[in-house]
């Protein structure tokens, strides 16, 4: 992709004028390079009507979540993998990024292997890029929504069959220096702007998944983005691999009308 292509950060312009809304790809992560254009966000927020993203952050807590997360029929990983398996899996994660898998016993293996992702990153910053831009929307008293439902995010985590989700987890055990090293090249990806390369990778990693994780979900946030921008000015964040590709949100925008317009992205100097 060409340097002057390369942007996360986009001007969603009304048909008849008129204030704009912005759309950014974020990463879920706490390092500076996720943040070092953190200031340009927090005034484009502050010039919106409402903040939009992936889902209500303040339902990832509740009690509601915290059941849609859960392995079905009372099942738990330690009870599911062979005592050996799992003891050698859950001294490698933690021996790697401090967390112990015993206290998710009973959580999808797909969330376990999203907070070991998170974790095998530095931890710059006390929160991640996505978790700031929801708090200082609220913090401002923007109106925060999300783009999913609580009820279809469960539904997108409980399509992916158990059996590959635990496949997932134990390949992230075997290979978890590899998996590091990704982690950080996408860092350096996101940091470059790249959305389309981003795009790639995560297709590349969710696999056989791609549809439920990734094409179906556009367009269920697309919609709802859609729904928005009748009404009301928004800036809107969601994780950057939902933008490129055939069926990405900013396709999908254009083919909605939506009149979109890349704006500068000043690359991290590490990048």
């Amino acid at each position: 992709m060409k340097k002057k292509k390369r942007t996360l950060l986009w001007q969603l312009e009304p048909e008849e004028g008129g204030t704009p809304s912005y759309l950014l790809g974020t990463i879920h992560a706490k390092c500076d390079e996720a943040f070092f254009q953190i200031n340009e966000y927090c005034a484009l927020i502050t010039k919106a009507n409402v903040f939009a993203a992936e889902i209500d952050l303040e339902e990832m807590g509740n009690q509601d979540f915290i059941q849609h997360a859960l392995l079905p029929d009372y099942q738990t990983l330690s009870g599911i993998l062979p005592p050996k398996k799992y003891a050698k899996l859950r001294h490698i994660i933690h021996k790697s990024c401090g967390q112990d898998i015993a206290l998710y016993d009973r959580f999808l293996p797909i969330l376990l292997v999203n907070l070991v992702h998170e974790n095998l990153l530095p931890a710059d910053q006390p929160y991640s890029l996505d978790r700031y831009l929801w708090d200082y929307a609220i913090r401002i008293n923007k109106p925060a929504t999300g783009l999913e439902t609580l009820a279809e995010q469960a539904m997108v985590l409980h399509k992916i069959p158990i059996e590959d989700q635990i496949k997932d987890l134990l390949y992230l055990g075997k290979h978890i220096g590899k998996e590091r090293r990704e982690l950080f090249k996408m860092v350096e990806i996101y940091a470059s702007g790249d959305y389309q390369s981003l795009f790639k990778a995560a297709k590349k990693h969710v696999g056989g998944s791609r549809k439920i994780l990734l094409y179906d979900r556009n367009v269920t946030m697309t919609a709802r983005l859609l729904e928005l921008l009748q009404s009301d000015t928004v800036f809107c964040a969601v994780g950057a691999a939902h933008l490129g590709g055939q069926n990405g949100i900013l396709r999908l925008l254009k083919k909605a009308g939506v009149t979109i317009r890349p704006l500068e992205w000043k690359e991290h100097q590490n990048a």
